[in-house]
């Protein structure tokens, strides 16, 4: 494993972290090592908790600390050792990814984020769906644009499908991807996207027993380009606090992974 600190723009210099490189290829800031791979749902120390009062059930962790949650939800417990073990590409760590997310920092070099960076492919998907200028809900944090060779040369889907920038109107925190738990059984069922507060599709009751791994935002007033110097920045940044939508959200799409 080396450090490679790369060049990086004035812009990116903000909060930016030496590159880890293993192998020839650059890791993602927002990458798991396999010294983080963790068993989120089978953690020994969850436990299904019910409030004294009004009977809800929520998860909650037998040793909870304040930081295991935040936007009103419970967080699935990695370790953090970036540069440990061998990198595992497709795979996000959750605090990185919900640290750079919410900044709205960049997923390569952990600095500030400049452009959306998006696949071809997953784009037309977007717009089969729900249309052009309907709002995209992403788990994937923008990029700097130092870091577009880079992520354009190495990432496969980026490489084989092409790829399209956005520039964005505005951007807010709308929701977590994680694991809903059975509130009689507390078994967890399959990865969801799950509505925060206030965003549309909220659900008080699902959110309470859900384990997060990741953070979702949503982009709104969208324009596509192919060349990213015509994006100016990454679009007004509401509060993390959601706000309502006339029209439902879709399911973000897949992370593109590298």
């Amino acid at each position: 494993m080396n450090l490679d600190h790369g060049p990086s723009s004035p812009e990116s210099l903000q909060s930016a972290q030496p590159r880890l490189v293993y192998k020839g290829l650059t890791v993602p800031y927002i990458a798991a090592w396999s010294s983080e791979d963790s068993p989120i749902t089978g953690d020994p120390d969850l436990r299904l908790r019910e409030h004294v009062v009004t009977g809800a059930r929520h998860v909650a962790y037998a040793d909870e600390r304040p930081e295991d949650r935040a936007y009103g939800v419970l967080w699935g417990r990695m370790p953090n050792s970036p540069g440990i073990g061998q990198p595992r590409f497709a795979s996000l760590h959750t605090a990185r990814q919900r640290e750079v997310m919410a900044r709205g920092g960049c997923q390569v070099c952990g600095g500030a984020g400049e452009v959306w960076m998006v696949p071809a492919t997953v784009w037309a998907d977007y717009l089969d769906v729900r249309g052009e200028g309907a709002p995209y809900d992403t788990s994937d944090p923008p990029i700097c644009r130092a870091c577009i060779p880079l992520a354009a040369r190495q990432c496969p889907n980026l490489r084989q499908h092409s790829f399209v920038f956005l520039s964005v109107r505005k951007w807010s925190v709308s929701g977590v991807r994680g694991y809903v738990g059975d509130p009689h059984t507390f078994d967890f069922g399959p990865v969801r996207d799950i509505a925060l507060h206030g965003a549309v599709g909220y659900d008080a009751a699902r959110l309470r027993l859900t384990l997060a791994k990741g953070l979702l935002v949503t982009l709104r007033g969208i324009a596509v380009h192919t060349d990213p110097d015509r994006v100016r920045s990454l679009g007004r940044r509401r509060g993390w606090e959601p706000t309502p939508s006339s029209r439902q959200a879709a399911i973000p799409t897949q992370r593109a992974g590298w």
